[in-house]
């Protein structure tokens, strides 16, 4: 067990290199695009991520998880190959295509194979933790990956994008080396009517655990919401007058914060409930998302640093709580289907965010996902209390 882990944990580690994950809106704003190209380019990756989420997800519980990571980890290759060589819109969308259809092979399948590597051993208590280990070596390789990503591009930019190439072909090796625990055998069926098997087992999965819909969708709208701060807020702390230099400090430090962050949220399992930690933690981030728009630029980073970790603190919590409810067949699959619709939304919002900014200004973006993040949240609270209240 622990052999398998270790090797999962170079993985994620080798995996998450992309030395161009605090930069890459900056380069192509500097190659031309703008911000609603740039969204565009954004949206595409998550259109092959809604096209591809389900089957790729169906792919690893069935046919196993080293395979859709080995999958996955080529196509992160090609990605940075097709960035290497980019001198176009259109070299770029493909890219970010590319960069897509590698999430999808990969997430659920990560997850999927630690937990059943726990559950073989009778561990499965040991999830959280090594779950949110598995996210803290996953922040701290971004966060290395930010600081030597800066150093590269002011040598060189297409050293940054060999450096991508390099670090996930050393991600092959790990792969070759992880061991597949058994799964619950599937019905020997066509193709197609496995994978319709799958994805109706997931929707039974949905509808018989209705506890879990309202985390869910919290947890999709701020994913959502994290994701046009991370990217367009590189954008935006360039006109709060911030140099790429300390622009590169904030992410690296959110990063190397989020590590930590990660690895107590066990801690903060063990004293709160599920819905608690949903409810109290929902409020703390609309709380901080109004800091970050009415404050200076010292308030603004503060703010932006404090709402990432408040994610990465809920996410192995949530994915504990939501793993707890499922079978070892569909796991990989029912966490494709979150991924595929949070892919979805933020395929919809993050071109939309950009010309919003463009036409009018980010105040104004931002504004608007206040008011629609609140507007949710006095939705669904008496349920959620109400959920609280009978766990």
């Amino acid at each position: 067990m622990k052999r398998n882990v270790r090797f999962i944990y170079l993985y994620i580690f080798l995996a998450q290199l992309f030395f161009d994950r605090a930069l890459w809106v900056i380069y192509l704003n500097e190659q031309g695009l703008s911000m609603t190209e740039i969204g565009i380019v954004k949206a595409l990756m998550h259109l092959s991520v809604v096209l591809l989420e389900v089957p790729t997800g169906i792919i690893a519980d069935l046919y196993g998880r080293k395979v859709s990571l080995l999958i996955g980890n080529l196509m992160s290759i090609g990605y940075g190959t097709f960035m290497l060589i980019g001198d176009s819109f259109s070299l770029f969308g493909v890219a970010l295509v590319t960069l897509g259809v590698s999430v999808t092979f990969q997430s659920g399948a990560e997850e999927a194979l630690a937990y059943d590597t726990l559950k073989e051993y009778g561990q499965e208590k040991k999830y959280t933790s090594t779950f949110g280990n598995m996210i803290a070596l996953s922040l701290i390789s971004l966060s290395l990956a930010k600081l030597l990503g800066g150093w590269l591009a002011d040598i060189d930019f297409s050293y940054v994008y060999a450096g991508v190439i390099l670090s996930h072909m050393l991600a092959l090796v790990p792969i070759y080396f992880l061991h597949e625990p058994p799964r619950e055998k599937l019905e020997k069926q066509s193709v197609r009517k496995q994978w319709a098997s799958q994805i109706k087992t997931g929707a039974h999965v949905w509808k018989g655990h209705p506890g879990i819909h309202i985390p869910i969708l919290f947890f999709i709208s701020l994913g959502t919401v994290l994701v046009i701060l991370v990217f367009y807020g590189q954008e935006y702390f360039v006109r709060l007058g911030l140099s790429t230099f300390w622009i590169g400090v904030i992410f690296t430090g959110e990063g190397l914060i989020g590590a930590w962050m990660a690895k107590i949220a066990y801690k903060l399992e063990e004293k709160w409930s599920f819905f608690s930690v949903t409810n109290y933690g929902y409020l703390l981030f609309l709380l901080f998302f109004i800091l970050f728009i009415w404050s200076p630029v010292w308030g603004a980073v503060l703010s932006f640093l404090i709402l990432c970790q408040l994610l990465t603190l809920y996410e192995p919590i949530f994915s504990n709580a939501v793993q707890n409810r499922l079978e070892s067949s569909v796991r990989a699959t029912f966490f494709s289907i979150i991924s595929v619709v949070e892919s979805f939304v933020t395929m919809l919002a993050f071109p939309l965010f950009g010309w919003v900014i463009e036409v009018l200004s980010f105040h104004t973006g931002f504004l608007i996902i206040l008011i629609m993040l609140a507007i949710l949240y006095g939705w669904h609270i008496p349920s959620l209390k109400k959920q609280n209240a009978e766990q």
